[in-house]
Order: C-alpha cells, then sequence, then structure tokens
C-alpha cells in the first residue's frame, strides 16, 4: 500500500524548479527517438503537451486538463496548476524493484504519470510513463543521460548496451567471437553449472557459474535494468544449465535435462531469488533425477561417460595400481558416479568411505596388512591420497622382488646378502647403503661384504673407517660378484648371489622356496 506524507519545503521547491523549466518546452516530457521508432504516436503526444503549455498560466484550465485526456498530460498539467498556486502537497510513495519512489498527488492520473513528470530530468524516472506503452509493443531504453524509444524494434542504443555492461555485478569475459560474456571459470573451459541471461536484441548471451554466482545479485536486474520492453522474459530469457558433456547416449540420464522449473523462474523474475538462489534451486530439482538412474553413470570434470568403465578409467590417467583398484570397484557400481576433476586421486578418494577394503584388498594381498591399513587411513581423515601412494609404492616394490626366487633356511650371511641386494633393487644406491649401516654386525663374513657392497654402490668412502684392513681388503676381493649381483637381470640372480657367496666362502647357504636345492646351492 502507498504510504503518505506531507511534502517538506524542499520537495515543493523540486516541484516548482520543475514546473519552471517545462513551462520552458516539453521536450524533457519526451523520449530520443531512434531510426526504427515510428514518429507519429509521439508527434501527437507533443501536441497534447504544448496544449497544455499554452494553457500555463490558466489555473481553471489546467484543472480541466489534469482531469482528461492521456496519463502523462495529466500530470503535466496538475505540475504547472500547482505552480500558480504552490501548497505543502501530499507526497506518496511505493516500493518498485530499484528501491521506493515518490511523487506529489497533484492529478487525476496515474502514478507512473506523476513520476515521469515531476522527476523527467532523471530518465529512469521518465520512463515510469512509458511502461504502458512499453505492454503495447514498444521499446523503451532509459540511459544515464536520455531516455530513448525504438519503437517495435527490440535493438537497444549502443550507449544503454555500454552502460549495462559496465555495471554489470561480476566480472565477465568478453568471447566477441561468439558474443558471449562469460565468468572467468566457464571462459577457462571449466565444465562448472552455470546461469545464463540472453539479450537476443544485442545480439548477447550472459553466462555465471555457481562458483562465482552470488546471494545478493540479480545478472538479469543488472542487464535490464532501464529497460521497459513488451516481452521481458523473451527479450531476456534466462536458464541454467548442468553442464555436463554427455557421451552416454540417448538411454543417458544427462540426454535430455529438463529446463529450469516455471515456478522457480517467476521467483527469479520476480527479483525473489539471487542468482545464486537460482542455480542451488535448479540443481536441487534435478538431483532426485539423477540420483535414481539405475545404469551406471560415469561423470568426470563434467564429461559423462555413461557405462563405458574404460573411457572414464582413460580420462583420469591413472598408474598401473590404481587402474588396478578402480577397475575393481566401479565395475560393481550401478547409478550416478561422479568427480569434478577427472584425476584417479579423486576418484579414489570418492569411492574409499564405503569401498576402502576392496581397494586396499585389490593392491595388498595380505588381508591382516590391508587391514592395518584400512584403519590407519580412517583414524587419520585426510590421509587417504598419503595411504594410496604408500599403498602403490609397496605394490611396486613387492612387484619387482616378486620377480626374485625365494629363498628358505638362508645361513645369516646369505640371508644379510640377499636383504641389501633387494633393497638396492627397490631403493636404489642409497637404500643399500642405509641397510649395510644400518644392519652391519660387528663381527663375522657380514662386515667384508659389507664393505664390498658401499664400494660397489659408490659410498664407502664416508664409512671406511669403521672397517678393519682386513675387512676392506676382502670387501674389495668381492666388489666384482657384488656389482654382477646387484645389476643381473631376475632370472640371472640366483647364480649371481650363488657366486658371490662361494667367493666369500659360505658354503650350504640356502635352498630356494618350496623347491629343490638349484644346482650349487648346497656347495
Amino acid at each position: 500500500m502507498p504510504r503518505l506524507r506531507r511534502g517538506s519545503g524542499l520537495r515543493e521547491a523540486d516541484l516548482l524548479a520543475r514546473a519552471k523549466s517545462l513551462r520552458q518546452s516539453v521536450e524533457p516530457l519526451l523520449p530520443h527517438l531512434t531510426d526504427d521508432c515510428p514518429r507519429e504516436r509521439f508527434d501527437r503526444l507533443r501536441d497534447e503537451l504544448e496544449a497544455v503549455r499554452e494553457a500555463a498560466d490558466d489555473e481553471k484550465r489546467l484543472a480541466r486538463l489534469a482531469r482528461w485526456g492521456d496519463a502523462i498530460p495529466r500530470a503535466y498539467a496538475g505540475l504547472l496548476k500547482f505552480a500558480l498556486a504552490p501548497s505543502s502537497p501530499t507526497v506518496v510513495s511505493f516500493p518498485t524493484a530499484s528501491g521506493d519512489v515518490s511523487y506529489a498527488s497533484l492529478a487525476a492520473t496515474d502514478r507512473e504519470a506523476e513520476v515521469a513528470v515531476q522527476r523527467s530530468n532523471e530518465p529512469d524516472r521518465l520512463l515510469f510513463g512509458y511502461v504502458d506503452w512499453a505492454r503495447k509493443g514498444y521499446h523503451f531504453f532509459a540511459t544515464r543521460h536520455a531516455l530513448w524509444c525504438t519503437g517495435r524494434s527490440e535493438r537497444p542504443p549502443a550507449e544503454f548496451v555500454s552502460e549495462r555492461i559496465s555495471e554489470l555485478p561480476y566480472r565477465l569475459l568478453e568471447d566477441a567471437e561468439h558474443h558471449v560474456y562469460r565468468c572467468p571459470h566457464l571462459a577457462a573451459g571449466e565444465p562448472r553449472p552455470f546461469v545464463a541471461v540472453g539479450w537476443p536484441g544485442a545480439g548477447l548471451a550472459f553466462r555465471l557459474c555457481r562458483k562465482c554466482a552470488k546471494d545478493d545479485r540479480h545478472l538479469l536486474s543488472s542487464l535490464s535494468d532501464g529497460a521497459a520492453v513488451p516481452a521481458p522474459e523473451e527479450e531476456f530469457p534466462v536458464s541454467a544449465e548442468l553442464n555436463v558433456a554427455c557421451r552416454g547416449g540417448d538411454a543417458c540420464v544427462h540426454h535430455a535435462l529438463p529446463g529450469v522449473p516455471r515456478a522457480l523462474l517467476k521467483r527469479y523474475l520476480l527479483g525473489r531469488l539471487a542468482d545464486a538462489q537460482l542455480l542451488d534451486g535448479y540443481l536441487d530439482e534435478l538431483r532426485p533425477r539423477l540420483e535414481k538412474t539405475s545404469r551406471r553413470t560415469l561423470v568426470a570434470g563434467g564429461t559423462c561417460y555413461g557405462p563405458d568403465v574404460e573411457a572414464f578409467l582413460a580420462a583420469l590417467r591413472p598408474t598401473p595400481v590404481e587402474r588396478k583398484a578402480l577397475a575393481a570397484v566401479l565395475g560393481e557400481i550401478d547409478g550416478l558416479f561422479e568427480v569434478d576433476e577427472p584425476t584417479a586421486s579423486r576418484a579414489l578418494e570418492r569411492l574409499w568411505g564405503e569401498h576402502a577394503e576392496e581397494i586396499v584388498g585389490v593392491i595388498v594381498p595380505d588381508p591382516k596388512e590391508a587391514r592395518r591399513l584400512v584403519d590407519e587411513a580412517r583414524g587419520a581423515p585426510g590421509r587417504v591420497a598419503e595411504v594410496l601412494k604408500r599403498l602403490q609404492r609397496r605394490s611396486e616394490e613387492q612387484e619387482l622382488l616378486g620377480t626374485l626366487p625365494q629363498y628358505a633356511r638362508l645361513a645369516p650371511e646369505a640371508a644379510w646378502t640377499d636383504r641389501i641386494a633387494r633393497a638396492f633393487r627397490v631403493h636404489g644406491e642409497s637404500g643399500a647403503e642405509r641397510t649395510v649401516v644400518q644392519t652391519l654386525p660387528r663381527e663375522g663374513k657380514e662386515r667384508g661384504l659389507g664393505f664390498g657392497f658401499l664400494l660397489a654402490v659408490g659410498r664407502a668412502s664416508a664409512h671406511a673407517w669403521q672397517f678393519t684392513p682386513t675387512e676392506k681388503e676382502f670387501g674389495q676381493a668381492l666388489q666384482g660378484r657384488i656389482g654382477e649381483l646387484l645389476h643381473a637381470p631376475a632370472e640371472r640372480y640366483h647364480d649371481a648371489l650363488d657366486e658371490l657367496l662361494r667367493a666369500a666362502g659360505v658354503a650350504n647357504w640356502g635352498e630356494v622356496a618350496d623347491a629343490r636345492p638349484p644346482d650349487g646351492a648346497q656347495g
């Protein structure tokens, strides 16, 4: 309901100043016309306004004119009559989308016409007087300096387009080739859900992703503010998209998603929802539809691969270990599975909560070790990626060591030598050095063998002080054999180990597990 109050002295002065200006010319009450706009109707309006201006000193005639005729001339007559006999007017205030608007009730006409005449020096207020014209097919655009009419053409003046773009509440990047303004994320090609506002009259479109959309911004209002057009929903169409590139075929749930529900769209058009709220509401509408699909639907980084596990895995670029774990789990999944980034680590983290045991079990065959690792990860949230990397390293080590023979009943010297050689294969020179130094006994052939290992990996100088001359001499004599063991292919490992131990004087050093002792192993 409008709010009434008595006008202040300043308000009376404003009205008198406006009346004085309009006594000189009616042009401030008329819009500028583009070449697309027919002039006949505005010429008739000008004639009606001039008739009022001619009666500017006739209070009785102005009183009659303030009750009859078109809305704007009546409001004009009421203002000129007020100027002849000023009094404290009743000021009426009413709400609009851009805030409260006030005017003095001076004529028997509609409030929009009163606002247009009394504040005709403000183009966006002059626009109020032509809203009814817009409903009948005319287009009006208020810039900072003028009100323009383009008639039935929806093409806005360049000045209006420039102002609207410069006052957008977001940083949008222009794609001149496609006539689209996008937020930085969409401009970079990121597959994010977005809200879009089209502007066919200007040949432009504007897109804003959910990360950029705000709870207190309204893209549609920012573009259409200052425009009065016959069909706002058609001339500033609003839409929203999930923005998923679907490769899942016609049967995929993403193939034909519905648009924004009418009720939700209406609330946005009326300014009751902000950009973020519109997009959230749309996503909430889609979520049950997406989640209830029983068909396996794999999505990574905004691309839907449908039920194609291999294509999905290729997009994630997994390591062999990650591929093995993902393939085992994804093959059992029905319905929607989605990750925002196309990485194997993100997919594994997403699956971890429900499938941790299965993931670890694929990588770590030992059930007890697998259970320990799962418990460790769940007891330390945020360490899933670290555990997976550790599992990957361990699996790679086991795969490498699995190519070597496994031994039973090894002599102490043989067990120690085998341990150093395996450490070298997994961790290189530093691994061999570390194992020698940390496990070196105080006496025995292992000390000479240890110095030989340090020589073979180029790390002897830093540790030479720990060895006696005899141990050094023994190690130097074995250096060549040790080098052959360290670099022997898997199928030559056993022979190289046997030759080294024989050279070191270690007899009956052991046997291959679950097999008859190889030739020479007992010699």
